[in-house]
Order: C-alpha cells, then sequence, then structure tokens
C-alpha cells in the first residue's frame, strides 16, 4: 500500500473511534479544561464523569452526554428559589411545596410516585420524585434545600438517577461560602 492510503486508513479509524467514543472525549475535555467540581452559589458540585456543567442565567445544568444526537440528554438544572417578603423562607413548607410541584408536572404528563428526605452541602432538603404518564423510563425528580434558597431538579430517564442522586450527596459547600 502507498504511504497515502495507509494515512487516509488511519485517519477514518481514528475518525470512527472519535465518533464511538465521542461523549467520553467531550467529558475528559470538559475536566480537563473546567476540573472535577463547579460551584453554584453556596454548592460545589462534583461533576461525574461523562457529564459536564453549563451556566445559563441565574442556573446552571449538568447534563450527561449522549450517544444518539437525537436523544434527550439527562440533566440536573440547579436553579435560585425566590420567595417574596409575603412569604420568607423561615416559613418555608414542604407539604405546601410538594403540592405545588405535583400540580405543576401533572401538567407536564408526570405522576407523583414519592418522596425522599435528602442532605445537599450539609442542609437538609427533600425531593418529590415523578415518573412521566405512558413512559414510565421518563422521570423528573424535584428537589429544594430551602435554607439555601436553591434547587435542584432531575430531569430524564430512570437509568441515571442513581448518579442524579450521587451527584447531590457528593456536593459539598463551597469554601467560600458563609
Amino acid at each position: 500500500m502507498k504511504t497515502a492510503t495507509q494515512l487516509k486508513i488511519w485517519a477514518a479509524t481514528i475518525l470512527v473511534l472519535i465518533a464511538i467514543f465521542l461523549p467520553e472525549v467531550v467529558s475528559a475535555a470538559w475536566h480537563i479544561a473546567h476540573g472535577r467540581t463547579v460551584t453554584y452559589r453556596q454548592w460545589e458540585v462534583t461533576v461525574p464523569f461523562e457529564w459536564y456543567a453549563i451556566s445559563h442565567g441565574e442556573g446552571m445544568a449538568v447534563e450527561r452526554m449522549t450517544r444518539l444526537s437525537w436523544e434527550k440528554a439527562p440533566t440536573a438544572e440547579f436553579l435560585p428559589v425566590h420567595f417574596s417578603n409575603v412569604y420568607p423562607s423561615k416559613y418555608f413548607k414542604y407539604e405546601v411545596y410538594g403540592k405545588a410541584q405535583a400540580q405543576t408536572l401533572r401538567g407536564q404528563g408526570y405522576l407523583l410516585q414519592g418522596q425522599r428526605d435528602i442532605q445537599i452541602a450539609g442542609k437538609p432538603g427533600m425531593c418529590w420524585i415523578f415518573n412521566k404518564y405512558k413512559h414510565d423510563e421518563q422521570m423528573w425528580i424535584a428537589c429544594i434545600v430551602p435554607t439555601d434558597l436553591t434547587s435542584a431538579d432531575y430531569i430524564g430517564n430512570k437509568a441515571y438517577a442513581d448518579e442524579f442522586f450521587s451527584l447531590l450527596a457528593q456536593t459539598q459547600r463551597s469554601p467560600t461560602s458563609k
């Protein structure tokens, strides 16, 4: 074989391998550029391998890579929670918040399956677990830590829900927060 042909074969092989392992390659590049953790408000979030973080407005998303571009990637959304002066956070009631979440998500086709106490960055919180009606593999997990005025929601396939809970369990207080 001629050298030019061998070069083309090697280049094609490398491109095929990159395409096969694209999520891992992109994730590795993101982790090299940004490190293992990101800070969101008072939380230091450990970003798992094959996931990456992006900021948008007041929020931050930690998204898992997908192999197929048409698949919706599992996402953890972190958002600030704003309470009015009429209803400050010290009067927060999990039951009221949970009912509002259930009503809102029912309108999007999700049914409440249960709730779970959590600790995020050393503060108590609560998660409500919803399954998509007629698409049981799709979930929405709505979590809140009222003392930190922060919510964390998971939207995606049930297969990655444990990774979301692991991400929350590994979240620590940011060294720069009070």
